[in-house]
């Protein structure tokens, strides 16, 4: 079966339209340029927030997906079950002390209580998946910056993020992300925007959308690697 739009995409969608439209309101002769400077500052600033929130609900989706479709740790991609057990049995903290050849007694113990963690599922692969949301994945990389977009996705076995991303529409949609994403940044630094128009955003926000749309059908594709077209219909959208 063919990729279906989810749920996440539909709303950020009709988020980034409304956006626009009010953005549009602003693009008359009678309006101040400084209310319509404001305009433009809070259209980047709203666009963004909106695609921030998609990242973080899609990721929460795709987590629930598992949590409720893969009837075991077999059914999770490798990195995704490598990266679980990494963030759940704390195998950082552990590995630390194992590289420092300290804290024996700590490493052991902490070893041991793998065994009785009702997330020893994921070493074991034996009985039902524990569920887990969306943090599990994203952690501490929940702003949707390239490098955490491509950390992320790595995380759930995309092993060449932006060749992907880029592939889903044949096009740089990387430039697309990094076009507005730069205005934000611009903005949250300076606060102003010189020589920057109300036409330049609303084209800039529809290649947010472009963005968005390689990332769901690459979340998709990802879904459909360990699972059933249904299980995303029936979780995603």
């Amino acid at each position: 079966m063919a990729y279906v739009i989810s749920k996440h995409r539909q709303r950020v969608n009709v988020e980034l339209d409304t956006v626009k439209t009010k953005l549009q309101c602003a693009d008359d002769p009678s309006i101040s340029s400084d209310l319509r400077d404001y305009a433009i500052a809070a259209a980047i600033f709203l666009a963004h927030a909106e695609f921030e929130n998609y990242f973080v609900d899609a990721l929460d989706g795709v987590a629930n997906t598992y949590s409720h479709a893969a009837p075991d740790t077999s059914k999770l991609p490798a990195a995704l079950r490598s990266h679980l057990i990494s963030e759940k049995l704390g195998l950082n903290s552990v590995a630390i002390k194992i590289v420092a050849r300290t804290g024996e007694h700590e490493v052991l113990q902490c070893i041991d209580k793998w065994f009785s963690s009702p997330d020893s599922v994921l070493l074991t692969g034996a009985q039902p998946l524990n569920h887990f949301g969306g943090e599990h994945i994203y952690g501490d990389y929940r702003y949707p910056s390239i490098k955490n977009i491509e950390r992320v996705l790595r995380r759930i076995g995309v092993g060449d993020p932006k060749g992907v991303l880029n592939r889903q529409l044949r096009r740089d949609v990387i430039a697309l992300l990094e076009s507005i994403a730069g205005l934000r940044t611009a903005l949250a630094h300076s606060a102003t925007l010189p020589g920057v128009s109300i036409l330049d955003v609303l084209a800039r926000i529809d290649g947010l959308k472009h963005f968005i749309e390689a990332l769901d059908r690459v979340l998709y594709l990802q879904v459909k690697s360990t699972l059933l077209d249904a299980d995303w219909q029936s979780n995603m959208c």
